[in-house]
């Protein structure tokens, strides 16, 4: 897996035309097996795809509506994403589940969304994607990412988007002296009001926790991705919770540097990015990249020629399914981790050692 472009071929015969014929079966409350959660409708779907700046297949529209002044679109704006309509929910997409919990540490409920699988087996571990949205992108518009919920429904994946605070949290990562909330509970190991970094990491986790105690989860395959903020939040939250990750990928979100590389140096890595990115340089992935090269971590690269910072990937399934094929090949049961010489040279405890020859009798004089 050193080599970057190896494990993906690999991967590549593992992808599939996926349907999305199936009809919506059992309901919210069965599903969510005790969470608060129902479907999503149609006008929420379209509501949160805010306002169109071109077509679905990214050409112009001939008569564009006048800029969002949603202030989570402000990034958006500023930096001319394009951003096109909700296309009508797919079949899988239509048992999209929006849900909220009580965050007893901030004092207030926070939503999130979930998709599971309909050949989810309670008897049998399901892999778990955790997918961490962008700033000013709500944990439904991550879920909504095209493919998402059809590849899920595909490869038998549980996927799981939280809010982390809000939609600029940027999921526990500090930043400056930080933000105390007002409305939030004590921290008791500062004496003082919680944070909101620490909010935003404390809400992604809880919601980790949720899913992993209300359904089968598999411990060996469970991870970890994001775009943009949700990038950036991969490495830290990668990098403050490595022993729950089988594999991380980062898209369009640099941030690995020389601490956070040695917690996550054991963790298979898949890195996408957009190389004319104007809103997080391409110069921040190659950099993450340079430091896992050092560290001998196993990792795949992949820079898409002429691509910006989010089009491609919202609303480009064909790279959307690389994120799912490598984290069908990777797992802890499978992970070694960087190969070293006495990893190399360490013998396997099910198999005897090799033999010496018997030695040649020699002749009688």
């Amino acid at each position: 897996m050193g080599a970057r472009f190896g494990l993906l071929a690999a991967a590549s015969v593992l992808a599939a035309g996926c349907s999305t014929t199936m009809a919506v079966t059992g309901s919210a409350g069965s599903i969510a097996r005790g969470q608060d959660c129902r479907f999503v409708t149609q006008a929420e779907a379209d509501k949160s795809g805010g306002v169109p700046t071109v077509n679905s297949d990214g050409t112009p529209l001939a008569n564009p509506p006048p800029p969002s002044t949603d202030p989570n679109d402000a990034i958006a704006v500023r930096a001319k994403i394009p951003r096109s309509a909700q296309p009508q929910l797919t079949a899988s997409q239509q048992r999209i589940l929006m849900c909220e919990y009580e965050s007893a540490e901030a004092n207030q409920k926070f939503p999130y969304s979930l998709f599971v699988p309909t050949t989810y087996d309670p008897a049998k571990p399901s892999p778990l994607i955790v997918d961490l949205h962008g700033s000013g992108v709500t944990p439904l518009q991550q879920m909504l990412f095209d493919g998402t919920t059809d590849l899920a429904e595909q490869y038998g994946y549980i996927v799981v988007t939280p809010m982390g605070y809000n939609t600029t949290g940027f999921w526990g990562a500090p930043r400056g002296a930080g933000t105390p909330i007002e409305t939030a509970d004590i921290n008791p190991k500062t004496s003082k009001k919680y944070l909101l970094s620490e909010l935003a990491e404390i809400d992604a986790m809880a919601v980790v926790a949720k899913i992993r105690s209300t359904y089968t989860v598999d411990p060996n395959r469970i991870y970890l991705t994001g775009h943009s903020m949700g990038g950036f939040g991969t490495y830290y939250l990668g990098s403050q919770h490595p022993e729950i990750w089988a594999g991380l990928a980062p898209i369009a979100g640099g941030g690995l540097n020389d601490a956070t590389g040695e917690k996550l140096k054991n963790i298979p890595m898949l890195v996408m990015q957009g190389a004319d990115d104007p809103v997080v340089r391409r110069a921040g992935s190659r950099n993450s990249v340079l430091r896992m090269q050092g560290l001998g971590m196993q990792h795949i690269y992949l820079e898409f020629p002429g691509k910006e910072h989010e089009f491609w990937i919202r609303r480009g399934r064909e790279n959307l399914e690389k994120v799912f094929m490598f984290f069908n090949l990777v797992s802890k049961t499978t992970n070694l981790g960087p190969m070293t010489a006495e990893l190399a040279a360490q013998p396997s405890a099910n198999v005897p050692p090799p033999q010496a020859p018997p030695a040649t009798p020699r002749p009688a004089n």
